[in-house]
């Protein structure tokens, strides 16, 4: 793959905003110097390594391995500066569940005009990211499995950003950063997730319960 305006456009536009998100989590950790560097740093080492990415069958699946690039790089110049690795996972998740409530966040704002009731919401946002973006076949393969008025139950079968962090050997950071934000994103909308089996940890699907609350 390669760079493209978007990217460019974006990144002008995010950059700010990432340098203080990395100075919110990261002083203190790292020198302040070394903070304000390491936007443009993970933002050149993305540039050279997206080459070697292949597209993926969707646009939603392409930006789902774009985003998991980055959570690498970042990840890795967090051990490249000697943090140990399971701090360097901590807060490679904590920096990456900021950007992911902003992104989710539209789908949220979305769900608003439908219903007012979290697990109505929570279906809408479901059902719409399955079907349509960023979660549709064949880049992904998913499939709602139950769906009531007080919960909607779907399964994961194939997942682009396991795929790729299994490949760098790193399934541990796709488990404890992409798919453990999800019971934050859970919290968030206010809705209960379950979930017995996940592919980054082994599994062979990802089984995921979304269940309203009834406070």
């Amino acid at each position: 793959m390669k760079i493209t305006v978007a990217d460019k456009l974006t990144y002008l536009f995010v950059k700010r905003s990432v340098k203080k998100i990395f100075c919110k989590k990261l002083s203190g950790k790292l020198p302040g110097s070394t903070v304000l560097k390491l936007p443009e740093e993970i933002w050149n080492e993305y540039k050279i390594r997206l080459t070697g990415l292949e597209k993926k069958e969707t646009f939603g699946a392409t930006l789902m391995v774009r985003l998991s690039l980055l959570t690498l790089i970042l990840y890795e110049k967090l051990i490249s500066e000697n943090i140990e690795k399971q701090e360097a996972i901590r807060l490679t998740s904590e920096i990456t569940w900021l950007f992911y409530d902003k992104l989710t966040g539209v789908f949220w704002i979305f769900t608003w005009l439908f219903s007012r009731k979290p697990i109505e919401r929570v279906k809408k946002a479901i059902s719409f990211s399955i079907r349509y973006f960023p979660y549709n076949s064949p880049g992904y393969e998913m499939e709602i499995i139950n769906m009531n008025d007080n919960e909607i139950s779907h399964n994961v079968y194939k997942c682009p950003a396991a795929e790729f962090f299994k490949e760098h050997k790193l399934s541990e950071l796709c488990a404890k950063t992409w798919c453990d934000l999800d019971y934050s994103l859970a919290d968030k909308w206010n809705v209960k997730l379950e979930r017995d089996k996940t592919i980054a940890k082994g599994d062979e699907l990802c089984t995921f319960r979304f269940i309203g609350k009834n406070d």
